[in-house]
């Protein structure tokens, strides 16, 4: 289980005594969190980031072009780090389901440390063309690495899993999530999150055939169901009246020939009576 060695909280500001370009660019990106983190990515602007890191626009423009810029960065810091859990878990010896177990608790440390992560949620066409193919094809090959190791899981009968692809999917878009949830003040730390979400995606592989329930089909959309017949006492609620025992005795003759003559007057009219 990798450890979170960061000390860097959402709300932690931007310190410009740093020195090197480089590592005040690292600085800046770990700042960035918090702002990336509001839900208003859309409207942001440079000079809020600027604001929220309590830096000068202008020095912002200095380690970055623009506000693509810096997502594209964020998107590749936390990237760097989902690669680096996949490289250490192929090299690690064990089963398929303990090193993927490993992969997915480093890939959770990796974008919740320094809250980079929240940007996974945000839209690629928020990022350059070119920028948005290098970063996609790194996206590529980390998801390809997780599907393999459940198919060597599979292949090796530890895993029970009909769809490697839908497997793989499924635990990446829950880890994804994550970010929106999380919070670096909250009950669960880091290391919490990831090895308590790792022991859940690992259950639904290892579950036995004989445990999971039969598929079952989706319902039909409404406009798809047949129509169904109205009863009484389905609009208001009540239940349907059943019929009492004298008004469900067979009607006497008398009654018979009452019922069939027809009604003079308005109601005679509405019967058929010319």
């Amino acid at each position: 289980m990798p450890e979170d060695t960061s000390t860097t909280t959402p709300a932690t500001r931007w310190d410009g005594r740093r020195v090197g370009k480089a590592t005040r660019r690292d600085a800046i990106l770990n700042s960035v969190a918090s702002v990336l983190s509001s839900g208003r990515l859309s409207t942001l602007t440079m000079q809020d980031i600027a604001d929220e890191l309590g830096i000068t626009k202008g020095n912002l423009y200095y380690y970055f072009t623009d506000k693509q810029d810096i997502l594209y960065q964020c998107h590749m810091r936390a990237m760097d780090a989902s690669l680096e859990a996949l490289r250490r878990a192929r090299q690690a010896k064990g089963s398929p389901g303990e090193r993927l177990q490993q992969l997915l608790a480093g890939h959770i440390v990796g974008i919740l440390k320094d809250g980079l992560g929240s940007v996974l949620l945000t839209d690629l066409e928020n990022l350059r063309p070119e920028n948005r193919d290098v970063y996609v094809a790194r996206r590529d090959e980390f998801e390809r690495g997780v599907r393999k190791l459940i198919e060597e899981g599979m292949k090796a009968g530890e895993f029970h899993c009909d769809d490697s692809l839908l497997a793989g999917f499924s635990m990446l878009g829950s880890i994804n999530w994550i970010t929106k949830w999380f919070r670096a003040d909250g009950r669960l730390g880091v290391n919490d999150v990831a090895v308590g979400m790792s022991r859940f995606l690992m259950g639904a592989l290892y579950c036995p055939p004989d445990m999971i329930p039969a598929p079952v089909e989706p319902a039909p959309e409404a406009e798809d169901a047949p129509p169904s017949k109205v009863k009484a006492g389905v609009k208001t609620g009540r239940p349907a009246k059943t019929p009492t025992k004298a008004a469900s005795r067979t009607p006497t003759k008398a009654a018979t020939r009452t019922a069939s003559r027809p009604k003079g007057g308005e109601a005679g009219r509405k019967a058929g009576k010319p």
